[in-house]
């Protein structure tokens, strides 16, 4: 790479002047940011421009001059925050080309900021019980509405009822409490489990619910708090899920933004009305020396483009992205008929776009989704990056209602890859989000990824439109937290299966191979295809912990998986003549006898056949109904035609203590036709950053 001089550069930013040296000669030219610069300065090392959005003009100056260079543009941001007014909005015509890329970067080992939120400046003062508090109108550059504050880059807890629970911050923690029953519009509460503090403006409230079958949670605001009924009326709210999920006496709830409940260490209250910000300093922390944010964008970078003129070749690289607001309560869109509703914005958002990259950014606590890519995608890079403490799912790949109608809409992401991405802690707010979300989507790759700690899945597609994804060599673990009746990856297939959207034609395998699922506590499905899910292929996985899930659907391979689970594989409402096939599996039940359960079938799979089958109890059960009111057992289940080529034998594991489940020679696994696959290449590569590694 060739630096242009300083009085070159300066040329560069103005599209009036003329080019005395042809650009041909450069390999690219580099503009520089930094949070001391100033916009009006040539953008050189020396005289840095002051924000991104300048630096973007300065392009676009140079393609109405005609001299973008050979090599592209590289934007070079130094080390700092950069507070954005709004959103860096690219265009088409801020876009590179394949051999003239335009590209945003950290500046060697400096990390810069993209920051949605804006500085807390002015005096605090003592308000009474350690509560601090500062008048906000004091300073015009004080934001004035807000739903999160961060004290030292670390998000703070807004005033609630009960406290949050550091130690169990999940909802089987202390920070939930039960309902005890509910309404249409509202529910009612123990009052011996409740606040006694009388709130002053409980309509300001916002209640946090899970729902009956705990599928997510609900967010709503609060209309009233009946005291004489021990009730909770309801206001707007309760869209956050896509399917019915009522309240009930099992629904666990905390209630937040209340004044009165502001009185554990790290609690903040904002009394727009007044302009007064409330907050109790965490421990050993000085407020009139802390660095004191309040998030006021939802997006930091858009990208927005169409298909006939998208955004392409612009990459951002080695950035820093935080403090965005919160999402919770914006409408929310039901793209398909799977479970999930959710809110079609990010805090980078892509839309019109091709080729473009997000590569080894940190997403740090941002207030939504993180990266969302919606409708006409292609060709788009989200790899290396860091995601944790995201409000709702890390990545999402989405497309339009209707793109799944053919008629040549081709408002839907396709070709695009997520790939050797860390993504941890996010679901702060949303508990029905994943690591990674697909829904109306077409031939994506989801790779190499690490993912753990999540509320609910690490990997979901939401429906079976097109299909044909690549999920491959990723590393899950502990997830499915605080949701139920899901797995590590979900998968629903309610449209492909009814053939009503994707026609037959369209229809293409999704693969998910080399990826290792582990959850200590056993509780979800693992490989869960729900309702219809078809077209897959689930080959070479490691499950450890969980198994695997086949309900409805058809077309269906299921082979050479190892599944070391308390629960066993299940197949759910199995049609007749399906074309499913269960073969040269793994599977070691543990703490019972059973081996596989069917419930409420019409017919058996097309194939089961050289599976070995092991468990702690030292026989094969295989139990029908959803009681399993009926078992078979090995030599009876043989005589239904299943399994009759199967085996009940010690795998021979060749160190499970220490998370090598090849099986040596001599394992019985191997004569019937069982592959041994590498135990190393699951989550992260070594080209994932160092800066971001754990």
């Amino acid at each position: 790479m060739m630096r242009a001089s300083a009085v070159l550069r300066g040329m560069l930013i103005s599209a009036a002047l003329a080019w005395a040296i042809p650009l041909q000669t450069l390999a690219s030219v580099e503009l520089f940011v930094a949070p001391n610069g100033n916009d009006q300065n040539p953008g050189t090392l020396e005289r840095p421009l002051a924000s991104p959005k300048a630096a973007r003009d300065a392009i676009r100056a140079m393609k109405r001059a005609g001299a973008l260079p050979a090599g592209g543009v590289i934007v070079f941001l130094r080390g700092g925050t950069y507070d954005l007014p709004v959103a860096l909005h690219l265009r088409p015509e801020d876009s590179g080309a394949a051999d003239k890329p335009v590209v945003y970067a950290g500046y060697q080992d400096e990390i810069p900021v993209l920051s949605g939120g804006k500085r807390v400046l002015g005096a605090w003062q003592p308000h009474r019980d350690g509560i601090m508090k500062l008048d906000l109108r004091r300073n015009p550059q004080n934001p004035l509405d807000f739903t999160q504050v961060f004290v030292n880059g670390k998000r703070q807890i807004r005033a609630r009822f009960p406290n949050y629970d550091a130690g169990n911050p999940l909802v089987k923690g202390n920070g939930y409490i039960n309902a005890v029953r509910s309404g249409r519009d509202d529910f009612h509460y123990d009052p011996a489990t409740f606040s006694t503090k009388r709130w002053a403006r409980p309509q300001e409230a916002v209640v946090h619910v899970f729902p009956q079958h705990y599928w997510g949670n609900l967010q709503f605001e609060v209309r009233d708090v009946n005291r004489g009924e021990n009730g909770v009326k309801l206001g707007r709210g309760g869209f956050q899920i896509a399917r019915e999920s009522p309240l009930s006496g099992a629904s666990r709830f905390f209630i937040e933004n209340v004044f009165e409940e502001l009185d554990a260490p790290g609690e903040w209250y904002l009394n727009k009305s007044e302009g007064v910000l409330y907050c109790l300093p965490p421990p050993g922390v000085d407020l009139a020396k802390a660095t004191v944010e309040a998030p006021v964008l939802k997006q930091v970078v858009e990208f927005l483009g169409s298909e006939s003129q998208p955004v392409h070749h612009i990459a951002l690289r080695g950035l820093k992205i935080a403090h965005t607001a919160s999402v919770f309560l914006d409408q929310y869109d039901v793209p398909s008929k799977g479970d999930w509703a959710l809110s079609r914005s990010g805090t980078l958002y892509l839309e019109g776009a091709e080729d473009c990259a997000i590569e080894n950014c940190f997403f740090d606590a941002v207030g939504g989704n993180a990266v969302f890519v919606n409708n006409y995608a292609r060709g788009i890079r989200v790899a290396g990056n860091k995601f944790t403490g995201a409000g709702e799912s890390a990545v999402c790949l989405v497309g339009a209602k209707d793109a799944a109608l053919g008629g040549g809409n081709n408002a839907y992401p396709r070709d695009n890859l997520v790939s050797n991405n860390l993504i941890h802690d996010c679901g702060i707010f949303g508990k029905q989000t994943a690591g990674v979300f697909l829904s109306i989507t077409r031939k994506n790759t989801v790779s190499h990824n690490l993912i753990y700690n999540m509320p609910r899945a690490a990997i979901c597609i939401n429906d079976g439109a097109w299909g044909g994804h690549l999920i491959e060599h990723n590393d899950v673990h502990d997830t499915v937290r605080e949701t139920s009746d899901h797995g590590p990856f979900n998968a629903w297939g309610r449209d492909r299966y009814e053939k009503k959207t994707v026609r037959p034609n369209d229809r293409a395998v999704t693969i998910i191979r080399h990826n290792r699922f582990v959850e200590p506590n056993g509780s979800s499905w693992g490989i869960d295809l729900d309702d219809g899910s078809s077209d897959y292929e689930i080959r070479d996985n490691l499950c450890v912990g969980v198994s695997v899930k086949l309900r409805d659907g058809d077309r269906r391979t299921v082979e050479n998986n190892i599944f070391v689970s308390p629960r066993p594989p299940a197949f759910h409402m199995i049609p007749k003549n399906n074309s499913d096939r269960f073969v040269r599996n793994i599977v070691a039940t543990r703490d019972h006898d059973t081996v596989y359960r069917f419930i409420a079938q019409q017919g058996w799979l097309k194939e089961m056949n050289h599976n070995l089958l092991f468990n702690d109890a030292g026989k094969a059960v295989v139990k029908e109904g959803w009681g399993g009111e009926k078992a078979y057992t090995f030599d009876d289940w043989k005589k239904t035609g299943n399994d009759v080529n199967s085996l009940f034998a010690d795998p021979q594991f060749v160190d499970a203590a220490r998370g090598d489940y090849r099986v040596k020679d001599s394992s019985p696994a191997l004569k019937l036709g069982f592959r041994n696959f590498e135990m190393n290449p699951f989550g992260l590569t070594a080209e994932f950053p160092k800066r971001w590694r754990e």
